[in-house]
């Protein structure tokens, strides 16, 4: 009994030492609660640790996949020269292979949101897909794209989304400069060739609006689907009676038709004059000596004195065994704006509200021109007419005149300008009629 006793003594003893102990270390926990909200620094630097996570929309698929390869690489190069890191935070890259449909560009824009919960998504490459990815912009409020190759007029005109910029061109924006230099060299009777979908629409349209308005005509345009791998009864319906062919096509499609146009004989009878992609330097490594000579529009060039573009050239020289063409530079520099407005924000991407404000006032020496955003979240740069030369044993283009600083309005007032009707291939039949029927 007396045993029993004390064992209850000392049962209700611990409990009443554990109780003790309890109490005081609630109070202890309510005094420190203060250091809680001191110590909330060190989480939020943790939270800086944790990665950025930006998509990338590339052409991997169909006629565009070399570019597709292209614009990797240039993402790549431009995340290589920070390490992967930026104010502190790894940077994840997602590429989402495409295949310059506007179907799948929206599906992998999708991916990249909801599967791989990316803040930035850089690309896509096509006009068509840039387009689509606009028109569905309201889906993903919380992302903020950089269209870096895409060149649709209207992705920044005629209406923009508050979370879609453009650190590309649009298809007029090399064109005008390009109509108006054509002209001046005696050019007045062309032909336009392109793929049947919204860029070709867009660089045809921009080239005939002032190269007409100058005084010139164009005696047919003619349009293929992306792919096309027989052109001989387009050749063969070309008038002879003109002064150049203008040609949009690009990837797999202009090396087929300037093969072909060899074949015929008539690639010596006729200039050719190049759009913007059109002659990237991928083509013009493919076609070497067929190509001396031919001029083009662009807002890219294969030789210029800048010490980011020599940095850039080195570099994916080694990496490719060739010049960066276009595609790589396009996707380069929409990179670096993504990771200067990063930068500003100190890493916080999450606040997509000051990233957009930090990306809007981003502008910078790029690799071939300096570069920033109008109004219209459209990029401002340099406009090149380049000529294909044979260079220290390497076909390349080289500028031959810059026009410095060319927005996507020219010298037209913006708010008359987006009065008229985009550029599709019925506004572009009516706005400037084929002379040859």
């Amino acid at each position: 009994m007396k045993k029993a006793i004390l064992w209850l003594l000392t049962v209700s003893l611990i409990i009443g030492m554990v109780s003790v102990f309890s109490l005081a270390g609630c109070k202890a926990e309510e005094e420190a609660a203060p250091a809680e909200e001191e110590a909330a620094p060190a989480e939020e630097e943790a939270e800086e640790g944790k990665p950025i996570n930006i998509g990338v929309l590339a052409t991997l698929l169909g006629a565009f996949a070399q570019l597709g390869e292209d614009s990797v690489d240039g993402v790549k190069l431009a995340f290589e020269e920070v390490n992967y890191t930026i104010a502190g935070r790894p940077v994840k890259l997602f590429v989402e292979e495409t295949d310059a449909t506007p179907d799948m560009a929206v599906d992998r824009m999708r991916s990249a949101v909801t599967r791989n919960g990316c803040q930035i998504v850089l690309g896509p490459l096509s006009g068509a897909e840039g387009l689509a990815i606009k028109t569905s912009a309201d889906e993903w409020p919380d992302t903020t794209i950089i269209v870096s190759a895409s060149a649709s007029e209207d992705i920044t005109m005629r209406g923009i989304k508050p979370n879609v910029w453009r650190s590309s061109f649009t298809g007029g924006q090399p064109m005008f400069p390009f109509g108006v230099w054509m002209y001046e060299q005696g050019y007045k009777r062309i032909v336009t060739i392109g793929e049947d979908y919204e860029y070709p629409y867009s660089q045809v349209g921009g080239l005939l609006k002032i190269f007409t308005e100058s005084g010139g005509e164009v005696a047919e345009k003619y349009w293929v689907p992306i792919g096309t791998s027989d052109y001989s009864s387009i050749i063969a319906d070309i008038p002879r009676d003109i002064d150049a062919i203008f040609t949009t096509l690009s990837g797999s499609d202009i090396v087929n038709f300037l093969t072909q146009m060899e074949k015929f004989g008539l690639s010596a009878g006729i200039p050719i004059l190049g759009g913007t992609t059109s002659l990237d330097a991928g083509t013009v490594t493919t076609l070497g000596e067929s190509l001396d000579g031919v001029v083009s529009g662009s807002i890219w060039t294969d030789k210029i004195d800048r010490p980011g573009f020599k940095s850039l050239y080195e570099r994916y020289y080694t990496l490719r065994k060739r010049p960066p063409g276009l595609f790589t530079g396009l996707y380069y520099r929409s990179a670096q704006f993504a990771i200067k407005a990063i930068e500003a924000v100190n890493g916080n991407v999450e606040d997509q509200e000051a990233f957009r404000a930090a990306l809007q006032e981003t502008a910078f020496e790029g690799a071939v021109s300096y570069v920033s955003f109008d109004e219209y979240h459209q990029c401002i740069m340099d406009v090149f007419i380049n000529q294909v030369k044979f260079i220290d044993g390497e076909w390349i283009n080289v500028p031959i005149k810059i026009y410095p600083q060319v927005s996507q309005f020219w010298t037209y007032d913006p708010e008359e300008y987006q009065k008229g009707p985009s550029f599709t291939r019925e506004s572009i039949d009516i706005l400037f009629p084929s002379t040859s029927k």
